[in-house]
This record gives structure tokens, C-alpha cells and sequence, in this order.
């Protein structure tokens, strides 16, 4: 099984706070979930954490509060993604929910227009 009762309660609730939610599409991945809008991924739920889609422009806001760069293991290598973890006050207040998740999409759509051009 890929996902625990805990995994899938917490995406349930991330999807409750976000804004949008209606048209993020689920896919599993990294024994989680990744959250993706237009087939674009924006964030990841995995082992009960939220993980945000960060840029050049955004990287910093996360660097500076000392936020946790996701990663994980593939064939004993250790893959770092430009996704970071999102601020404990992104749980408490649905206006920091809905700044956090949408710099965050805007970072994946700047990030997939980019690869396109």
C-alpha cells in the first residue's frame, strides 16, 4: 500500500485549506502525493508534510526562515528537488495557505513556461 490512512488524511485536509482545490489533480509519487494544477506539479504531500514549489524569485523567502529542501532516494542516490517545506503558519491561517500554495503555483507555471520557450 503506498499511502497510509495518515498520508491520505493529511492531503485530504491540505486540500481543504487550499485554494482551488477543485482543479488540483493527485498523482502518487516519492511515497506521497504530488499536487499538480494544468499538469503541473506545485506541491508535495509526503509523511504528513507539505513541500511548496520554489523558484529564483521565491527560494528565498524559504531559505531565509531555514525551511527544509525536499529529497529523497532513488537507486542509492539522494535527489534534491526545489521544493521546500511549507511554513507551520500555513496550517493556522488560510490567507498564509492561500499566499504560500499560490507563489507557489505561479513558481511551477514560471518554471514549465521557461522550459517551454
Amino acid at each position: 500500500m503506498l499511502h497510509s490512512l495518515n498520508q491520505v488524511s493529511f492531503t485530504d485536509r491540505v486540500l481543504q485549506l487550499i485554494p482551488g482545490a477543485d482543479r488540483v489533480q493527485l498523482r502518487r509519487m516519492f511515497g506521497g502525493v504530488g499536487l499538480f494544477e494544468h499538469n503541473t506539479m506545485f506541491a508535495i504531500a509526503v509523511n504528513e508534510r507539505l513541500f511548496l514549489k520554489a523558484d529564483a524569485k521565491t527560494r528565498g523567502d524559504f531559505e531565509r526562515r531555514g525551511l527544509e529542501r525536499f529529497h529523497y532516494d532513488h537507486n542509492d542516490q539522494s535527489l534534491t528537488l526545489d521544493f521546500y517545506l511549507a511554513p507551520a503558519e500555513v496550517f493556522r491561517h488560510d490567507r498564509d495557505m492561500a499566499l504560500w500554495v499560490n507563489r507557489a503555483r505561479a513558481a511551477a507555471f514560471r518554471g514549465k513556461t521557461a522550459a517551454n520557450s
